[in-house]
């Protein structure tokens, strides 16, 4: 287990799926954790539930972080309630499975707000705070899409705009606050068992654990356990990376 004794986290979309992963393991570490959704806030409270019967402390908040003024209403709520902010977790998102030619101006609206925006508006919203103290840990949730282009029937392109935009604007952010003890880092999930796995198509699922030299699908907590150590004093010296957590499906099956 890593340590992150005496800090507190905001790891957004955690209600379920690799975000509640997340939030449960920065609390088993000791971190107090804000554990966000857009809408779901009775599963948001039941993973607060979960978390204090381990012995660690969470609130949940609701807001959508794609949002300027959620996502910094979040901030606030979480610096009230704690009196300090050293780590988020830009998780939140969606994911749509369409052909391009198909993808309506709603799916396109869906992706940049959800998974673009909220990182954009948290990082921004989070930033002052961690440069005044001179240490910070942000982490976003990429994925395998902006490397592999066929998988097999899924059909991404709209989201891989989204994720491909995060990769890339969170190394130039990285540049910028490196000198004050803040590192910018990405983890990029391949397929994960989670409940979006319901979100995609059957046979395009089946097609791309082809694609998976370990031949299984990922879970939850070995997304946790990249995370959990980025945020941790020992990953000091890593900044601008984005780590694939992807069974070798990068590298080709």
């Amino acid at each position: 287990m890593t340590d992150l004794k005496g800090r507190v986290a905001i790891v957004t979309g955690s209600s379920r799926g690799i975000g509640r992963a997340v939030a449960k393991r920065f609390a088993a570490d000791g971190a107090k954790v804000v554990v966000h959704c857009r809408t779901t806030i009775a599963k948001a409270k039941a993973v607060v539930a979960e978390i204090k019967a381990a012995g660690g402390e969470a609130i949940a908040l609701k807001g959508n972080v794609g949002r300027k003024a959620d996502a910094e209403r979040i901030v606030a709520a979480t610096l009230k309630a704690f009196g300090r902010l050293d780590i988020l977790v830009s998780n939140a998102g969606v994911v749509i499975d369409r052909p391009f030619v198909q993808s309506t101006d709603d799916d396109w609206a869906r992706a940049m707000e959800s998974n673009l925006n909220g990182f954009f508006y948290m990082t921004r919203a989070v930033l002052p705070h961690m440069l005044k103290r001179k240490w910070g840990r942000i982490i976003a949730t990429g994925s395998c899409i902006t490397e592999i282009a066929d998988f097999g029937g899924n059909k991404y392109s709209v989201c891989t705009a989204s994720k491909g935009g995060i990769t890339a604007m969170l190394h130039p952010i990285a540049a910028e606050v490196a000198r004050s003890g803040v590192t910018v880092n990405g983890v990029s999930p391949g397929y994960i068992a989670t409940e979006m796995l319901g979100e995609i198509d059957p046979k395009g699922l089946e097609a791309a654990l082809g694609l998976v030299p370990m031949r299984r699908y990922g879970k939850p907590e070995e997304i946790a356990a990249a995370m959990a150590f980025l945020a941790s004093d020992e990953a000091a010296y890593i900044t601008g990376q984005v780590l694939r957590v992807n069974g070798g499906m990068s590298m080709g099956g």
